[in-house]
């Protein structure tokens, strides 16, 4: 309502100034009509001054203009500039008019108006013949100084009014309108109360408002949805109600199963745990009788022997690697995994854990480089499986390496260290990132090993990758990985120091 109002008003003042603005120009030119007339009834009476020099006949016919309202100056001045007669007139900023196309105009300042009029007189009318025709025709010229504040009050007195009239009647209206708009908005704002108290309160409210017919109507219309909120809130009680009790029961059979499930997670961790370590006694006792069979037939010269107990030793090491490895995720995930702390240089971890996979460099005819960092870097963290982890990265880097360049290297931050290692093999799939820290996948499997055809293309058991992670993760780091399929791969150990 209160836009309504300050439009009415700002209506009010424009329609006020526009037609205080209209009539002051009407009144203007009534003026200027009326100061025209004077102006020319002064020239009339002055001719016969401007004729004789005479200053009595001019100050009459002045003080006749002067007589005329909002006339507050006249002069009279012949075609010499010398002043006749003159009242309130500053003569020195007057400028007798010189030409002859236009006998009569005004200006106009800020106060005044001033009129001008050349006064002729003819030839014949005096008989001069043609001597000195200019002069003789033109006698001199006339002014009247005309004050603006009739003029200015006269626009204040209808701008005031105006407003006044139309303020009066915008109140009226503003009334009227009201009123009206009252009447037909009072129902509908008590049936938004109704509502926005419904909404608040989240109850269904019943609304009994009377009015026009369509008032009625929306009332009636409020009344059939509440009663409908309430039936539909009635089932749905019912069926919360339904649902929690399934809810019950379904859950209690996921708990009951979850916990079979560990249990049977631990228990096959605990079983995995136990047959690796007793398979690896036997193995190590294995390689050992093999070691001491290969001496006795080198020093007996048969060498052909030698080479086949060599293919089975070597099979029995790589039997022996799968059975740690089993051993030490059986470990992990059985939650028996010790961590033992110690404060160590990092740079002889790093050279141990390359002397390991040395041979595995030759095998593919692979660089090594690394690693740079001059740093003797101490860090606090379980030796043996900082160790595991590098070699468990190099070995993977030289099994998809072959031919290439593989670096190692680390940098130390504020409070952590970090370890990478680089290669310019094959190169990891972006869709397989996330996969090659699973158990038993390799690069190139699918999803189901047992269907792989690249995982036979390369030796080990996808388990290096997945220990790897775990461990770094016992030592509160990551391993992150960046690839590029036909340029290599960086994987990045970052550790706490």
């Amino acid at each position: 309502m209160s836009y309504v109002v300050g439009g009415i008003v700002i209506l009010s003042l424009a329609g006020s100034a526009l037609t205080a603005w209209v009539s002051s120009i009407k009144i203007k030119e009534l003026i200027v009509d009326d100061a025209m007339q004077a102006t020319s009834g002064l020239a009339e009476q002055g001719m016969l001054a401007l004729l004789t020099g005479s200053n009595d006949n001019a100050e009459d016919a002045i003080k006749q203009v002067l007589g005329v309202k909002s006339v507050v100056g006249a002069a009279v001045i012949d075609a010499d500039r010398k002043i006749i007669a003159n009242q309130n007139i500053d003569i020195d900023k007057l400028i007798i008019p010189q030409s002859v196309g236009k006998d009569m105009g005004f200006e106009e300042n800020e106060n005044f108006f001033w009129f001008w009029k050349i006064v002729h007189i003819n030839q014949g009318d005096i008989g001069l013949g043609e001597f000195d025709q200019h002069k003789q025709s033109v006698l001199g010229v006339v002014y009247v100084k005309l004050s603006k504040i009739t003029l200015t009050n006269t626009s204040r007195d209808i701008f005031i009014a105006t407003f006044l009239i139309s303020t009066i009647v915008a109140v009226m209206l503003v009334m009227v309108v009201d009123i009206t708009v009252n009447r037909l908005t009072r129902p509908i704002n008590e049936l938004a109360d109704i509502m926005e108290e419904a909404e608040r309160t989240g109850q269904h409210l019943q609304s009994d408002i009377e009015g026009a017919k369509e008032i009625s109507q929306m009332s009636h219309a409020f009344n059939t949805l509440m009663k409908t909120l309430d039936d539909q809130d009635e089932q749905l009680r019912n069926h919360r109600d339904q649902l929690e009790q399934e809810v019950k029961v379904r859950t209690a059979e996921l708990v009951q199963a979850r916990d079979s499930a560990l249990t049977a997670s631990r228990h096959k961790s605990v079983f995995l745990a136990n047959v690796t370590h007793e398979l690896r006694t036997p193995i190590q006792a294995i390689i050992g009788y093999i070691d001491l069979v290969k001496e006795e037939l080198e020093m007996d010269g048969m060498e052909d022997y030698t080479n086949d107990l060599a293919k089975v030793q070597r099979n029995a090491e790589r039997l022996l690697v799968l059975i740690n490895s089993i051993l030490d995720l059986s470990k992990v995930e059985a939650g028996r995994m010790e961590i033992k702390k110690e404060t160590i240089l990092l740079k002889p971890s790093l050279e141990v854990a390359v002397d390991a996979i040395s041979p595995l460099l030759d095998k593919h005819q692979n660089l090594f480089v690394g690693p740079q960092n001059p740093t003797e870097l101490m860090v606090e963290t379980d030796k043996e499986k900082l160790e595991q982890i590098v070699i468990n990265l190099l070995s993977n880097a030289c099994k998809f390496t072959k031919q290439g360049t593989i670096s190692l290297d680390f940098e130390c931050g504020e409070e952590t260290f970090a370890i990478k290692v680089s290669d310019t093999g094959k190169g990891i799939p972006k869709a397989k990132l996330a996969e090659i820290f699973d158990e038993f996948r390799q690069v190139g499997q699918g999803s189901r090993p047992d269907r792989g055809s690249s995982s036979r293309e390369f030796e080990g058991t996808g388990l290096g990758l997945a220990i790897s992670q775990k461990f770094a993760r016992l030592l509160g780091g990551e391993i992150t990985v960046e690839s590029i399929v036909g340029e290599g791969t960086c994987f990045t150990v970052t550790l706490p120091l």
